[in-house]
């Protein structure tokens, strides 16, 4: 094994054999802060995979989030529901995990997964008893606490050698990790924690001091019983931690067994929700019944092919979100992002008209990155572009070939460098009689001609965002 040495195995395990995971998580981590700016980033960055978008919603619809049971179809209202802590710990968590399982299952990878979910689940469920913030944080740090060996199983081929790296004894175990990898899985693991940045919960559990936090218990509980757990739930090892576990819960032995089987019962479903369907009949049921579990694969959106369900599904949900009062800001991302997935719009954007320019606040879409700083047009009275006679009808405008011909803004002006000279559907705002800002949409790329049934779903999502915007504005106490 030419790999050697603790810096070149976060570098191989990191760089070479879960790049794309990295990358991301570094974006991830780029999003600081709380302004509305950064949740509509965090659900750009969730957006341009499809993958993860679907696994996303389909976790923020699970009991633990949703208590309400009130279907939720954008990444915009996930992120409003969970906050933006508990969606990039979501957002790592995915990512790892179809990274770690993207070149096909292991034995020894389920294993340590399906350990990684039980003890997650353990661990959430009893910081919640203290903290319910927190438990999110928890749950990452005990779910990601073997990430080095699994990591190392995902990419290395099982021989008979590798095989005394999970040898019953312990000392066999550290004398192979010792020869073969030149450092430890753990060492691995707080590696990586720290290159990605995946909270000091994990590193601090990795080697807990002599006066370790409440979450640090939780995730070293939580580890301990996933453990003893394979050795059967009747066994003394079990019986050691729940008893470890009731102290610290404060709770009596009888109380503890039954709230660590309901956890163990829950884990299986938590994984099918990370998408870890494989993982789930590897988590122990202490009822020894066959756990029944929905394996209907999520569909996940193409976001270049309209939708009408999921369409009606976003209209319903912009309405509720009108109702519930949610902020202005969280309903131009709900608007825009149903353009996106469920339309079928390529390139989206809300841009504000203030003093005779059009500047966009929010977009989605590939090539978007940089149009908060682009996507900022002259029109004022002495302008005539596509965005000035679209401004001056007001309503909906399907700029077509004929209309871009018409007003030529050509290769050289601000508006072909940016979007480029391709046929698009604007939408002016109206608000309190004054028009305030416009959607504008395209299918540049990949999406194809415009066609009249992306026309009327465009008008029809713009049209109900300005009457909710209306009903937002009316409510605002006057003077």
């Amino acid at each position: 094994m030419s790999v050697r040495g603790l810096q070149a195995w976060i570098l191989k395990l990191s760089r070479q054999s879960m790049p794309v995971a990295g990358h991301v998580i570094a974006e991830l981590n780029a999003l600081t802060g709380s302004d509305d700016t950064t949740l509509h980033q965090l659900g750009e960055v969730i957006l341009r995979d499809p993958n993860l978008t679907s696994h996303v919603l389909r976790i923020a619809n699970s009991v633990h989030y949703n208590q309400t049971n009130t279907p939720v179809n954008t990444v915009s209202r996930a992120i409003a529901l969970i906050g933006l802590k508990g969606m990039r710990a979501i957002s790592i968590s995915v990512l790892l995990i179809d990274s770690l399982l993207a070149k096909g299952p292991k034995e020894r990878l389920l294993q340590l997964m399906a350990q990684g979910f039980h003890a997650a689940t353990q661990a959430r469920n009893l910081m919640k008893r203290f903290d319910e913030v927190a438990a999110e944080e928890v749950f990452v740090a005990a779910l990601l606490y073997n990430l080095g060996e699994m990591a190392f199983w995902s990419s290395e081929k099982p021989t008979p050698e590798k095989a005394r790296l999970f040898d019953a004894d312990a000392r066999v175990r550290i004398d192979s990790m010792d020869t073969l990898l030149g450092t430890s899985f753990k060492a691995i693991t707080c590696g990586l924690a720290k290159q990605w940045r995946l909270g000091e919960t994990l590193e601090q559990a990795l080697y807990p001091g002599e006066a370790p936090s409440m979450k640090v218990q939780t995730v070293v509980m939580g580890e301990r019983l996933s453990r003893a757990a394979l050795l059967g739930w009747d066994s003394e090892e079990v019986a050691a931690v729940v008893r470890d576990m009731a102290k610290l819960a404060v709770v009596d032995v009888e109380t503890c067994i039954g709230l660590v089987k309901d956890s163990a019962e829950q884990a299986a479903e938590v994984a099918l929700r990370y998408g870890a369907v494989s993982v789930c009949p590897l988590i122990p049921s202490p009822s020894q019944q066959a756990i029944l579990l929905d394996k209907r694969k999520a569909a996940i959106g193409r976001v270049l092919h309209s939708d009408a369900q999921l369409q009606l599904s976003i209209l319903r949900e912009l309405t509720s979100a009108t109702n519930d009062r949610t902020d202005v800001n969280t309903i131009f991302q709900m608007v825009i992002e149903g353009m996106h997935r469920g339309i079928g719009m390529e390139r989206v954007v809300i841009a504000f008209i203030q003093h005779h320019r059009v500047k966009a606040k929010y977009s989605l879409g590939q090539g978007t990155d940089n149009w908060r700083d682009t996507f900022d047009f002259d029109v004022s009275p002495f302008c005539d572009n596509i965005f000035t006679q679209a401004i001056k009808v007001g309503g909906c405008t399907w700029v077509t070939e004929n209309l871009i011909l018409k007003y030529n803004y050509g290769v050289d002006s601000d508006i072909a460098r940016c979007i480029g000279e391709v046929e698009s559907l604007i939408f002016v705002l109206e608000v309190n009689g004054r028009k305030a800002a416009l959607f504008y949409a395209d299918r540049a790329d990949f999406g194809g001609k415009i066609t009249q049934d992306h026309v009327d779903s465009f008008a029809h999502f713009a049209s109900q965002a300005q009457f909710n915007l209306s009903l937002v504005s009316s409510r605002k106490p006057s003077g």
